[in-house]
C-alpha cells in the first residue's frame, strides 16, 4: 500500500485536498502563494522524493497559470507542447514502481529489488528536467523557473536552460528572483572553492574502503596514483541525480579519463551493515567503468564541510581543489580542459 500526503511549507495545512477513490481533487485559489509537496509513504515509511517535491505544483502551475497574466510568456511556439500531460506520465511512473518498493529488506533480493526501483525513480527525475527545458518556448517561462525553484531550491538554473533566457525571460518579478538565485548560487560556489584551497587531502589519516578488495587504502595514497586532475564523486544510494550520474556519465568517462581527469566514486553514510549492502548492491546494478570507494564515517566527505549530494570536487595535479562541480558536470570539465596545457594533462 502507499499514501500521498500534501502539506504546504512552512508548516501550513493545505486547504481543499480529497482523496476518493484513488483520486487527488485539488481546489486551490491561482493568487495563493501556495507550495504543495508531495510525500509518499510505503508500508509506513517514507520514499526519498526531494527532488520531486514540486510534481503536483508543475501540474497545477501549468494548467492554471497559463491563463494567468503573471506568468505570461510572449515567446509562445507554434509547436504545442503538453506540459502537464507529460510530466504526469512520469509521475504515474514514478507512482506505479514505488509500490514495489520493500520497506524491511531482509534478503539480497530485497536490496536488488529496493535499488533497481531507486535508479528507476532517477531516470523519471532526470526526464522532468528534460521536460522543463523542452517546454521552454510554449511554457510561460515563470512556470518553469517557478517549477524548478521546488524541485531544487538551490537556485541553480540547468546551462542548456540558462542560455536560452534572455532579458524579457528575468524581467518579471519571478524571472528576476531566479537570476539573483542562479548567480547567487555561482558566487557562493567560487567562495566555497576559494575556501577549500587550503584543505590537506593528503593527510595520512585519512582513508577510504576499497570496494573492489574490500580492503582500506589511504587517501594520499589513492590520489598520488595519477598524476593528472581528478574528480572526487561522494554520493548516496538514495540521490537520484547521484545514479542518474551514474548512469549517463558512463558514455563519457572514458573520453575525459584518456584526456587526463580521472573519477573516483566515493559513497557516504555507509556505517551501518544495511547502508554497505545497500551501497554494495548499487555498485553492481549501477556497474560503473570508475572506481568507488566507501568513506566510512564520512571522513573524508566532512572535511568539505557540506551535508549535500552528489557533491562533486574537481583536483588539480596537485591534488589541490579547483572547483566544486554542478549538475552541468561535462561542460564545466569541458572549459577545464581548455585552459590546462596540453602536455600537463596527460596522465602516465
Amino acid at each position: 500500500m502507499y499514501e500521498l500526503g500534501f502539506g504546504i511549507h512552512k508548516s501550513k495545512s493545505l486547504p481543499g485536498v480529497n482523496i476518493k477513490n484513488g483520486i487527488i481533487r485539488i481546489k486551490m485559489a491561482r493568487n495563493k502563494p501556495y507550495v504543495p509537496y508531495l510525500k509518499i509513504i510505503i508500508n509506513g515509511h517514507q520514499l526519498d522524493m526531494k527532488k520531486l517535491s514540486s510534481i503536483l505544483f508543475v501540474v497545477l502551475m501549468c494548467i492554471g497559470c497559463r491563463k494567468d497574466p503573471k506568468y505570461a510568456n510572449r515567446k509562445n511556439s507554434s509547436e504545442s507542447f503538453d506540459l502537464s500531460k507529460n510530466i504526469n506520465i512520469e509521475f504515474d511512473s514514478i507512482r506505479n514502481i514505488s509500490q514495489l518498493m520493500i520497506s524491511e529488506p531482509g534478503h539480497q533480493r530485497d536490496y536488488d529489488t529496493n535499488d533497481s526501483i531507486t535508479r528507476r525513480i532517477s531516470v523519471h527525475t532526470e526526464k522532468i528536467i528534460s521536460l522543463l527545458i523542452e517546454s521552454y518556448g510554449s511554457t510561460p517561462t515563470d512556470t518553469i523557473l517557478s517549477i524548478l525553484k521546488n524541485l531544487d531550491n538551490s537556485g541553480y538554473i540547468p546551462i542548456e536552460l540558462y542560455e536560452k533566457l534572455d532579458e524579457e525571460d528575468f524581467s518579471t518579478e519571478i524571472g528576476e528572483r531566479a537570476k539573483s538565485a542562479h548567480q547567487k548560487y555561482l558566487s557562493e560556489k567560487n567562495h566555497e572553492t576559494k575556501s577549500l584551497k587550503s584543505i590537506n587531502l593528503l593527510n595520512e589519516k585519512l582513508t577510504l574502503i576499497r570496494v573492489i578488495e574490500n580492503d582500506t587504502i589511504k587517501l594520499s595514497e589513492l590520489l598520488q596514483r595519477h598524476k593528472g586532475y581528478k574528480v572526487l564523486d561522494f554520493w548516496a544510494t538514495w540521490c537520484a541525480p547521484c545514479r542518474s550520474f551514474n548512469k549517463g556519465f558512463q558514455n563519457h568517462y572514458l573520453e575525459y579519463r584518456d584526456k587526463g581527469i580521472e573519477f573516483y566514486g566515493i559513497g557516504i553514510n555507509v556505517d551501518s551493515e544495511m547502508e554497505r549492502n545497500k551501497f554494495l548492491t548499487a555498485i553492481k546494478n549501477d556497474n560503473t567503468p570508475w572506481y568507488q570507494f566507501m568513506d566510512i564515517n564520512n571522513g573524508v566527505y566532512e572535511l568539505f564541510g557540506t551535508n549535500t549530494v552528489p557533491y562533486q570536487v574537481l583536483l588539480d595535479m596537485n591534488n589541490q581543489v579547483v572547483k566544486i562541480l554542478t549538475y552541468d558536470i561535462k561542460r564545466e570539465l569541458d572549459e577545464i580542459l581548455e585552459k590546462i596545457d596540453a602536455d600537463t594533462r596527460i596522465p602516465q
